[in-house]
């Protein structure tokens, strides 16, 4: 699942600022593979001056958790593992947690030890359960920990207030008549599944959706108000007027929120889906080493927390379950919409799903895009 879908990689440019104390080619005493934009590069530097006896930092910077997906894959292989030298496999690499089920199931990630993780303990209660799992990727609260969450978006509406005479504000608004083909959709069954799942009141991880009351009919009213799915250009159509709204994560809405005045961020009420960026732990990555833990402790840390925000206007665990007057004053605007009582408490991270369950999402979304759903 490429969560970035509308995000416009921002880091590949950044990264050359880093220069010599930051080297761009995985040969450090620490690699890190992230996908692009998810770090600043400030707080790669600020690292680096921090650490700079320990050893230099090396970044390999992906579009897509896709491609970071294939180098996991491609350091598994026993034969490109025993070919490349042990600097040339990450120490640390970025994945979203929607990932965290296959990559376990497939042996390409080992469990973290938190014993020197200083403020684990401390997180906030939604992260342990996300990243706690059994040998088949199923959340177990008694189970390893396989990814330390660094990053967190929701999914959210940005609408064209010019083209709808009513404000959107809970998904149910998506079928008003004024977006009749003219509301752009993830390409992501789960994700369109879910918001309709949230919308009647049910979880997004329900694993017969086809027993919730009035699915069917809501999922084939949606399809008649999309003109595409997933398209690349989506953001760029809404602001250019071609469409009036979106479904996204917010942290691609909000930037082209504030750069056209005619558009406006909605998250529903009754909840969202949540999704969030980890550090994981390649297979065959070298056994930790006092600069590795460095780096998780620094994405613990509060520095961590205050240069995401200004540096990338991103979201730190920390932030889960603060008030939003404490939350830095540049988040203010997500502030808002994510501190509204309640909200984060009804919104839900996607679980992986049994194959039976899985299968029921699958015919569901088929049908949904043959238009063949009656309701």
């Amino acid at each position: 699942m490429h969560r970035r879908t509308f995000l416009t990689s921002s880091l590949g440019i950044s990264l050359a600022a880093l220069g010599a104390g930051c080297q761009r080619t995985p040969t450090g005493d620490l690699t890190l593979a992230l996908l692009a934009g998810s770090v600043p590069v400030q707080l790669i530097q600020t690292f680096q001056r921090q650490q700079a006896d320990l050893g230099q930092v090396a970044i390999m910077a992906k579009d897509s958790l896709l491609q970071l997906y294939t180098l996991l894959q491609t350091w598994h292989t026993p034969a490109a593992a025993a070919a490349a030298t042990p600097t040339a496999i990450a120490h640390w690499v970025t994945q979203a947690d929607y990932w965290l089920a296959p990559i376990i199931q497939q042996g390409l990630i080992q469990p973290i030890q938190t014993d020197d993780l200083e403020r684990w303990s401390q997180l906030p209660g939604v992260w342990p359960p996300l990243v706690r799992r059994d040998r088949q990727g199923w959340v177990e609260a008694r189970g390893a920990v396989w990814g330390l969450p660094y990053r967190w978006t929701v999914l959210a509406m940005l609408y064209d207030t010019h083209r709808l005479d009513t404000p959107l504000q809970s998904w149910s608004d998506l079928l008003q008549p004024a977006l009749t083909r003219r509301l752009m959709l993830p390409e992501h069954p789960r994700l369109v599944l879910g918001l309709a799942l949230k919308a009647l009141g049910a979880s997004a991880n329900s694993a017969d959706p086809r027993a919730v009351k009035g699915l069917e009919s809501f999922l084939a009213s949606l399809q008649q108000q999309v003109r595409w799915y997933n398209s690349d250009h989506s953001l760029k159509a809404l602001a250019a007027g071609d469409g009036a709204a979106v479904v996204g994560w917010l942290d691609a809405l909000l930037p082209v929120m504030k750069r056209y005045r005619h558009l406006q961020v909605a998250i529903p009420p009754e909840g969202t889906l949540a999704s969030a960026d980890l550090w994981v732990q390649p297979s065959r990555a070298q056994a930790a080493q006092p600069l590795a833990t460095d780096w998780l402790n620094f994405s613990l840390a509060a520095d961590f927390t205050t240069q995401m925000a200004v540096y990338s206007q991103g979201l730190s665990p920390w932030l889960w379950d603060t008030p939003g007057n404490q939350w830095p004053a540049v988040l203010q605007d997500q502030a808002k919409l994510l501190t509204q009582p309640g909200l984060l408490e009804r919104s839900e991270f996607l679980e992986p799903l049994p194959p039976t369950a899985q299968a029921r999402y699958d015919q569901l979304w088929e049908q949904m895009r043959r238009s063949t759903l009656t309701g």
